[in-house]
């Protein structure tokens, strides 16, 4: 995408996570949508409020959300049934879910899988109490190294320690999705993305819970939102292909899609989405979520950051390395991104 708007030929709309989005709109490279889904009639009260903020920019809403996911633990009920382990329960505790995990790791399966990036961090922070940077809205540093958010991370790392999630050699030989599929392992936390692929896979049955809780409910949103290019010949056009994708029978067509949670509540609450006869049968979890949605920071040197922490917390769960080594790291890195002006 930066290439394309680099070369001048960027797209007259495009599809971005909000986790990406500020560094197109810092320079100008988008123009708010706001306006003109006004124009075109579209009434933002009817949408959830989590990602409408999170695509709003220096006070405008520069891209419109087309979903508004949520992280959950999906969970193969036929490894659940052979291991005789209930299956998750609404508000379940962290240590209910660690021992979950480790009834479930025998026979070749490991209980569950959780990878080192952010957006699967940052709910058990959440829900420890702790935070990621020192501001949500003008972050200048990390804060991963105060002891709320030290001590979620180290009950991650104690969990890995326990030998129930995945070796770096099976991670390197398979992702966590497909271990899912191929019933090496019998949980793993992701967002609705996963659904269509897990659909499809041939005997697999699957369904999704919410997180585990340690201290107070959180969950982090997943939100994609379309965007126009300020250099687009066609604005009138892409503001009316926005309208109708994100309306009523565009929302529709997507939710039967089964990739997206959708972000307009009339679709959200339909049929489209919420149909127990297809997997995953407790789609509603995603919607039971949203209350407790939070997102991390919308600042252009996210995305740097993301990867700074991401690579330091890779090294402590696949490699061993000391936590507080880690989390020394990345404020030695990720501090200065978040600093520049």
């Amino acid at each position: 995408m930066s290439t394309a708007f680099a070369s001048g030929d960027a797209p007259d709309v495009f599809l971005i996570n909000y986790r990406e989005y500020a560094p197109f709109a810092q320079r100008g490279a988008t123009d708010p949508v706001g306006p003109m889904l006004e124009r075109e009639g579209v009434d933002l009260t009817a949408y959830y409020e989590q990602p409408l903020r999170a695509f709003t920019y220096d006070g405008a809403l520069h891209c419109m959300p087309q979903n508004i996911s949520s992280l959950v633990v999906y969970w193969n009920r036929g490894l659940f049934e052979k291991s005789g382990v209930d299956a998750p329960k609404p508000g379940w505790t962290w240590d209910q879910f660690v021992a979950t995990a480790r009834e479930l790791t025998r026979d070749g399966v490991k209980g569950v899988g959780i990878d080192s990036s952010i957006t699967r961090m940052a709910p058990f922070i959440w829900s420890n109490g702790g935070t990621i940077v020192d501001s949500d809205t003008a972050p200048t540093r990390t804060t991963l190294h105060e002891p709320a958010a030290r001590g979620a991370l180290q009950k991650v790392v104690d969990l890995i320690g326990t030998g129930a999630t995945p070796t770096k050699d099976q991670l390197a030989a398979q992702g966590l999705p497909e271990q899912f599929m191929t019933g090496k392992v019998a949980m793993f936390l992701s967002s609705r993305v996963e659904v269509p692929a897990l659909r499809e896979q041939r005997g697999l049955d699957f369904d999704v819970a919410g997180l585990p809780v340690m201290g107070s409910p959180a969950s982090v949103l997943h939100s994609d939102a379309y965007c126009v290019a300020n250099t687009s010949p066609n604005k009138a056009a892409a503001a009316k292909f926005i309208a109708y994708a994100i309306g009523q029978q565009g929302q529709t067509i997507t939710a039967l899609g089964g990739r997206t949670v959708p972000s307009l509540r009339s679709v959200a609450d339909s049929p489209a989405f919420l149909s127990p006869t297809r997997a995953p049968a407790s789609s509603k979890v995603f919607l039971d979520a949203i209350p407790q949605l939070r997102h991390t920071p919308v600042t252009p040197s996210w995305p740097e950051v993301e990867d700074v922490i991401g690579t330091q917390l890779q090294r402590v769960f696949e490699d061993g390395v000391p936590l507080d080594e880690a989390l020394a790291e990345i404020r030695s890195q990720a501090d200065p991104l978040l600093a520049k002006p």
